[in-house]
This record gives C-alpha cells, structure tokens and sequence, in this order.
C-alpha cells in the first residue's frame, strides 16, 4: 500500500465565475467539485491537472499556477494529498464533459461556498469520515481562493 495517493485539480476561472462538475460516480456520485483526478506515474503535478481538465472537459486553459496543497483522508486507502491549481479560460468558453459527470456549471466562488460547502453541508457529513474530510478540506480551498480574490 502506498504512503498516500496524489490528487490534482484545479480551479478552472472564466472571468469572475469558476467551473464546478457534478460528479457521475464514484465515492462522491452527485457532489459538485472542481476538475481533477489521480496523478499518473512519470507526470508533473501542473501535467496531471492538465490532463484531467481535458479529459473530463476538453478544455485548454491558460496562465496554470500552483495555489494550495492539502490533504484529506482517504477512508480505508493511503491519505490523499491535493495539490490545487487555479487557470483560466477565455470568456464565452463552454465544457463538453465525460462521462464521470453529470453537469457542469460555471458559478462565482461564493455562490459555491454558500451552496455546496456550507456549514449545513459539514454537519450532514459529520458520520461520514471520507466525505467530510475532504469536504472540509474544499471549503478551506474554497475560503483561501476568496481571500485572495479580495
């Protein structure tokens, strides 16, 4: 078993709003979050969430730069470790997503936080030790993106 397993994503920006994706499967089927994935061997951080924005949207961006790392529990795996990227697309640019989701909406960052990572949203995960680790975590990433967009 590893260590921990190495999570990469980014917060895809399209003028003042960001991209959040409702998930299609997986532990977190029907929660929204932000493009991303597992690291593959032999790529770089910024390569790995390069690759998950495209393979989940199509999408190219632009002006990538490292924003936060953090970890979360990943239940009866290795702990994760997150490394986030903030990038950009031109505005009027639209995703066409894979399969492993079910939607996509580009919405600013409060409206997100107030939505989806709420006090409300925490308290309901409080039994549930994998989604509320990493719930927890994204609104930490969530709050530090609002206060550096300040």
């Amino acid at each position: 078993m590893p260590l921990f397993t190495v999570h990469v994503d980014a917060i895809v920006r399209r003028g003042d709003e960001i991209l959040i994706m409702k998930r299609a499967m997986g532990a977190m089927t029907g929660a929204w979050y932000f493009p991303g994935g597992h690291l593959e061997r032999d790529e770089t951080p910024e390569e790995g969430a390069r690759r998950e924005i495209r393979e989940e949207t199509q999408l190219e961006v632009q002006n990538m730069r490292l924003f936060r790392t953090w970890h979360y529990n990943g239940g009866e795996d290795a702990p994760y470790v997150a490394i986030s990227f903030v990038c950009s697309v031109p505005e009027g640019t639209e995703p066409q997503i894979n399969e492993e989701h079910m939607a996509a909406r580009w919405v600013t960052a409060e409206y997100y936080r107030d939505r989806f990572v709420n006090d409300e949203a925490l308290a309901k995960l409080q039994q549930e030790p994998y989604a509320y680790s990493l719930v927890s975590e994204v609104r930490r990433l969530i709050d530090a993106y609002l206060m550096e967009e300040k």
